[in-house]
């Protein structure tokens, strides 16, 4: 069943290229409601992103790098598979409960739901990708991601235009990527392996119950710039939710992309940490680190020179009049991207404590620092907030690789 593996820089390409796409089409759909349906919709956009990114956490169960990362095959591809139905299946209970919960108007319930449906695509996507990774057929992945970025941009732009209605936007969205994903990812997966689910079940729960510091860790990590905005909806209200979206949302152009680059090196920590190639470690984290700096230096000197004036050519006057958020916004992209160039290395050598220590102490500040900031700062308490708790968890998170180097390479 095997084909043949593309080389590093071809897999790196096809998932960049792809990924950026997505990430595009992502964007720009924070660009077009507020185009088509005005900023109060957009805050609805931005809760239903905000408050579906938690239970995506759980959903995803922080098993991506834990997956690529496994070289030795200790759990095969159909017990990934069926763990993560299982976990999906979870998540949407967790966030239908949550929903009903909150006191959130129905209309606003129905958009948290329809869209975690559509977050849900990404989550079954997850797993098979993963698959692809370790088979060095990240063309697939590149090729999932464009489709996947067009069905949803196309859809998000013929709903929201004939319709005016963002719920029914969604609901076609998570129809027409769902369906993506069973056409084209599973079929893909079956030129790679033979996957039978009814024979992995029984080491369904010994995978989730290893992995289950890693799904804290990540609903954590996810945790940590939610709760700010959670906060801001019950402070400052759905319109200046909408606007710090907005000034947010290309910001995160940066953050991904500096994970699309590093995400593919996750299988080659592992295999040099646990080979004990302390040499090729250090320069793949090195490098990796590198990459994301230069990231981080073009993203600043691209916010300083067309921040203003690129904020008031997508969304007009009214959201580019607080072109103020966002270099901070860029500062807590780069932080964050950091974060998780450290996470997944982490994962990778398998230090899952130092994971779960360092995002709730980061969770923690936050949750601590939110309302009082943004109560005395506006819409810029919820970026130091997210700054000073992300700081934290570098310094944590880097004390524990620290660690584990010493001892691994000693």
């Amino acid at each position: 069943m095997s084909e043949k593996k593309l080389s590093l820089q071809s897999s790196i390409a096809w998932n960049s290229i792809g990924s950026i796409f997505y990430l595009g089409c992502q964007w720009l759909m924070t660009v077009v409601v507020v185009w088509i349906a005005g900023l109060e919709t957009a805050g609805i956009l931005s809760l239903a992103m905000s408050v579906s990114n938690i239970w995506y956490s759980f959903a995803v169960y922080g098993m991506r790098n834990f997956q690529v990362s496994d070289t030795v095959g200790k759990y095969k591809n159909g017990t990934y598979v069926v763990s993560r139905y299982l976990t999906g299946i979870g998540a949407f209970a967790g966030c239908l409960i949550y929903t009903f919960v909150v006191g959130y108007d129905p209309y606003q319930k129905v958009c948290i739901l329809l869209y975690f449906v559509y977050k849900l695509s990404e989550a079954l996507f997850d797993v098979y990708a993963g698959i692809f990774q370790k088979n060095w057929r990240l063309d697939y992945v590149g090729k999932s991601l464009i489709i996947r970025g067009f069905l949803s941009i196309f859809s998000f732009i013929l709903l929201l235009l004939t319709t005016n209605n963002i719920a029914i936007t969604f609901g076609m969205m998570a129809l027409l990527c769902m369906i993506s994903v069973f056409t084209y990812d599973i079929s893909r997966v079956g030129k790679l392996d033979n996957i039978d689910v009814s024979i992995e079940i029984q080491a369904v729960f010994p995978l989730l119950k290893e992995c289950f510091p890693l799904v804290v860790y990540t609903l954590l990590s996810s945790a940590i710039g939610t709760i700010p905005r959670l906060f801001m909806e019950r402070i400052l209200g759905n319109y200046q939710l909408g606007i710090y979206g907005s000034v947010a949302t290309p910001t995160l152009i940066i953050q991904m992309g500096a994970t699309y680059v590093f995400n593919p090196f996750v299988t080659l920590f592992a295999e040099k940490y646990y080979n004990k190639e302390k040499d090729r470690f250090l320069s793949v984290l090195g490098k990796c680190t590198i990459a994301v700096g230069a990231i981080a230096v073009l993203g600043i000197l691209g916010g300083k020179l067309l921040g203003y004036w690129g904020l008031k050519l997508l969304y007009g006057n009214e959201v580019a009049s607080h072109s103020e958020l966002l270099i901070p916004l860029i500062m807590c992209t780069i932080l964050t991207a950091f974060s998780w160039l450290l996470c997944g290395v982490l994962t990778a050598i398998r230090e899952f404590k130092g994971l779960v220590i360092g995002n709730m102490a980061a969770v923690m500040i936050s949750a601590l620092l939110s309302f009082p900031l943004e109560k005395f700062m506006g819409m810029q308490g919820a970026s130091l907030t997210l700054a000073l708790a992300t700081v934290a968890e570098i310094f944590i998170l880097g004390l524990f690789l620290w660690k584990n180097i010493e001892k691994q390479f000693k």
